[in-house]
């Protein structure tokens, strides 16, 4: 412990003594007068009559001050030259990594990207051209076909959804108004009445919605087979719906005289007398199922376009033109992208140029200024020589009895010589210049490089030529 302990104080002193001699240094008439007691020592000698009117050789007190100015004088010319040999391996490191002016090398940055996005999404946006053109020829073959001239008309995203809300409303309404009258001779009450009037509403509106949807719109095809399919199909729906009504109705009748088995008795009233309803109630429940069983069927036919077929390949048609343009966005914005993104290169390659020649100057300027330093650190010493030279002297002489000053007072010791060789910043302030004439080049080049990426990217877009051979586009272009 105690040999740890001796070893941390020996760490702490040797601190304290660089602490101390960093802090020494210094050229400070007054820190100098105050280190070396010169008052005090001028005084003493003074009172002594020290030193000799006949003495040529300093004081021991005098020759400290010049050794200290000397050592001070020295330890400012290693912390100049280590200075200015840092200042000289950051203008070197700023050469090696000097601003290259490379005209092509953006344009060639475009190509590359370009060529990446094009070997990646080039085939398939083909591939989805090629489809978009088939749907289109399909869609063209099937309009001369059957005479048409019209666009397809259909409801698209809210407007069929809004179909399909009708048919649950429709559903839901004759269900809730069926209901109260079923409730009428049910046991049940109001939820058995609600549960009959549901389940053969869904039959009815459901049945009619289908056949709407999908054999009663052939009335309006070209075909005179298909036409009179439709019109089968039409007298089917309407007939459908007439039995549902009067069904409904005979049930409601047989529901009433509290029947065994109401479904059958009203099946078999239905074969034997369709029309004997005997009850106003009966005749209302036929109309109201007649009315929401029609409303079902037209619901049914203007879910899609009215031509059967018509809808389903227009369809298709939007669905691939839709894929592909998304598709053919998508490569242009990725390319636009690419092109914007080396546009604002251009402006910062400048921009960094610009900064780089800034801070060479700022660096020229500081190695100049560590020099101009040094020169001045030399001619404070010269007068700190001076200066605390001449306190002792007037003090030693302010208190000699003898008043016979040394003749050697009038004249001062001459400190080493040191020196340090001038900064040439002369090669520096050429390559300043050819510096700035480069920046210059890449200035007057900027308008002739935008236009060169500017090229480019037009070229990239037409090689998307399969575009402008497709109908398609044709067809977007006459819209």
């Amino acid at each position: 412990m105690t040999f740890l302990a001796n070893l941390i104080n020996k760490f702490k002193q040797l601190s304290d003594w660089f602490s101390t001699k960093k802090s020494d240094a210094t050229l400070e008439v007054t820190a100098i007068t105050k280190r070396f007691k010169l008052l005090e020592e001028a005084r003493k000698l003074g009172e002594l009559g020290l030193p000799s009117f006949h003495s040529k050789a300093i004081t021991a007190t005098e020759q400290e001050v010049v050794r200290y100015i000397e050592g001070v004088r020295e330890q400012i010319q290693i912390q100049t030259l280590a200075d200015l040999d840092r200042m000289e391996r950051v203008i070197h490191d700023s050469q090696v990594h000097e601003f290259d002016l490379k005209p092509d090398i953006l344009s060639a940055d475009f190509e590359r990207k370009a060529l990446i996005i094009f070997n990646e999404q080039n085939a398939w946006l083909e591939k989805l051209g090629v489809i978009a053109n088939r749907r289109f020829k399909e869609l063209e073959k099937f309009r001369e076909l059957h005479r048409l001239e019209r666009d397809a008309i259909y409801p698209d995203g809210t407007g069929l959804f809004f179909r399909y809300a009708l048919l649950v409303l429709l559903v839901t309404f004759e269900g809730v108004f069926n209901a109260a009258f079923f409730a009428e001779g049910l046991s049940t009450g109001l939820l058995g009445g609600f549960l009959y009037a549901v389940t053969l509403a869904s039959v009815n509106v459901l049945t009619a919605f289908v056949l709407g949807k999908t054999a009663v719109r052939w009335v309006f095809h070209i075909q005179p087979v298909i036409k009179t399919l439709g019109l089968l199909a039409l007298g089917a729906a309407l007939g459908f719906i007439g039995c549902m009504a009067l069904a409904i109705g005979h049930l409601r009748a047989a529901i009433l005289v509290e029947s065994a088995n109401p479904t059958q008795d009203a099946w078999l009233a239905l074969v034997s007398n369709p029309l004997g309803l005997n009850d106003l109630v009966a005749w209302v429940l036929f109309l109201v199922t007649i009315g929401f069983g029609l409303a079902s069927l037209i619901d049914g036919l203007f879910v899609d376009d009215l031509y059967p077929g018509y809808g389903a390949v227009t369809r298709r048609e939007k669905q691939a033109t839709e894929e592909f343009e998304e598709e053919f966005e998508d490569v242009r914005a990725s390319l636009e992208d690419v092109k914007q993104e080396n546009i604002d290169a251009l402006d910062d390659e400048i921009l960094r140029a610009k900064q780089f020649a800034s801070r060479f100057r700022q660096q020229m300027e500081d190695k100049k200024a560590i020099f101009q330093s040094w020169m001045q650190k030399l001619n404070e010493s010269e007068v700190a020589l001076y200066a605390t030279l001449r306190i002792f002297r007037a003090e030693n002489s302010r208190h000699r009895k003898d008043a016979l000053r040394p003749a050697y007072f009038d004249t001062l010791p001459a400190l080493r010589a040191i020196s340090i060789e001038k900064p040439n910043m002369a090669e520096y302030e050429q390559m300043h210049r050819h510096l700035q004439e480069r920046i210059k080049l890449l200035e007057d080049s900027l308008p002739v490089r935008r236009e060169k990426i500017y090229n480019l990217f037009d070229r990239h877009v037409q090689q998307l030529n399969f575009i402008k051979r497709t109908p398609v586009l044709h067809k977007k272009d006459a819209d």
